[in-house]
């Protein structure tokens, strides 16, 4: 970040010797970006920061989080960059820090990730206790650093960093604006 941006933020005399943990660096970028400040803020940020954050906000929504999930199935290894579960809803992040603009476009192969783990994931999450018994709502988004042009492509949900508490607090699976999936209502493997 610029230290003219950084100025605005934090009254300190000394601009020298500054080291701004996580979370504090994360509350500047934010409002550097709310400020137009995006190029420098993508610059600022590491893709490590942008999922911490990610990780933060969904937290705050009080979601069990995991962070960095591998699994494989019978095909395949699988990665999702963050899993979130709070009673019936389970989201399934992945985090995309890019620096240039949102075209709906460059989300094609994020899209069709979130499309093919989901099922997989739902399995892999049953075999392992973490979805016993209860139906459960599964919803696959895209976060991204900037705002995105278009907030729905192909049942993938996209939503800015900056949109995402203000997302977190008013979901619900009763929604009929996002395209939530039952766990009930995805095949179950002829193998499992």
């Amino acid at each position: 970040m610029t230290r003219r941006a950084l100025e605005r933020f934090v009254d300190l005399d000394d601009h020298t010797r500054i080291r701004l943990e996580t979370p504090v660096r994360l509350k500047l970028a934010l409002e550097a970006i709310r400020l137009g400040e995006v190029q420098t803020v993508a610059r600022a940020l590491t893709w490590q920061e942008f999922e911490e954050f990610s990780e933060d906000c969904l937290r705050t929504a009080e979601f069990d989080t995991k962070k960095g999930l591998l699994f494989k199935d019978e095909t395949r290894r699988w990665q999702v960059d963050i899993v979130a579960l709070k009673k019936s809803i389970l989201l399934v992040l992945d985090c995309k820090h890019w620096e240039s603009t949102n075209h709906s476009s460059k989300f094609h192969q994020a899209v069709e990730h979130q499309i093919r783990v989901l099922q997989p994931l739902i399995r892999y999450m049953r075999a392992n206790g973490n979805l016993i018994g209860q139906e459960t709502w599964a919803l696959p988004v895209i976060v991204t650093l900037f705002e995105p042009r278009v907030s729905l492509l192909d049942s993938v949900v996209i939503v800015s960093i900056g949109q995402l508490p203000d997302f977190l607090a008013h979901l619900t699976p009763y929604n009929p604006e996002l395209p939530f999936i039952s766990n009930h209502g995805l095949a179950e493997s002829p193998i499992s």
